[in-house]
């Protein structure tokens, strides 16, 4: 009996077998959790988008309620985000824009705000032509501000997602 106490009293560490189990258990656990981290990081980065268009929304109303007219001008509106790190192009894209609505002369500025400090590897989105911009040919009484951006990395297709003036958000270019 007293030699199997001083047996047990001198064997330290672990057994090859022991370390093999563990380091399977691990691999295990990172092959189920790698692929949903990142599915919740492109749902945050969506959650971002759908936060900045709400914002552009409230100065879209707020600048209605002043001038009657929509405008396509982050600065006219009062946009400003803050953060340095975006992951989607947020505003309108189309041809021409004088930069003055019913009375308000501000100039053509910022009428998209682009993504800022992305990590390499994510592709250009752009806010696609076509939306419905103001401008002082119609005065009009609707707008559409469209967020478009990338992912993940190694995405082909961009993340999309449009808000109107009756504030009905959509995702017409799905990119998860």
């Amino acid at each position: 009996m007293k030699n199997l106490k001083n047996l047990w009293r001198k064997q330290k560490g672990f057994t090859l077998i022991e370390l093999m189990i563990v380091v399977g258990i691990i691999g295990i656990l990172v092959a189920i959790a790698a692929p949903n981290f990142a599915k919740y990081q492109s749902k945050a980065r969506q959650a971002e988008a759908k936060i900045a268009l709400a914002a552009v929304y409230t100065g879209e109303k707020s600048f209605y309620s002043e001038y009657t007219a929509y405008i396509p001008s982050m600065d006219a509106m009062g946009y400003y985000p803050e953060g340095n790190k975006r992951f989607y192009t947020i505003g309108w894209n189309f041809a021409s824009y004088s930069g003055t609505v019913q009375g308000y002369a501000g100039g053509v500025a910022n009428t998209s705000i682009a993504r800022s400090n992305f990590p390499a590897g994510f592709g250009d989105c752009t806010v696609s032509l076509g939306q419905s911009p103001a401008n002082n040919a119609d005065d009009p009484q609707a707008f559409t501000v469209t967020a478009s951006g990338q992912l993940r990395d190694g995405l082909a297709i961009c993340d999309g997602w449009t808000i109107d003036d009756a504030k009905v958000l959509s995702n017409p270019t799905v990119g998860l």
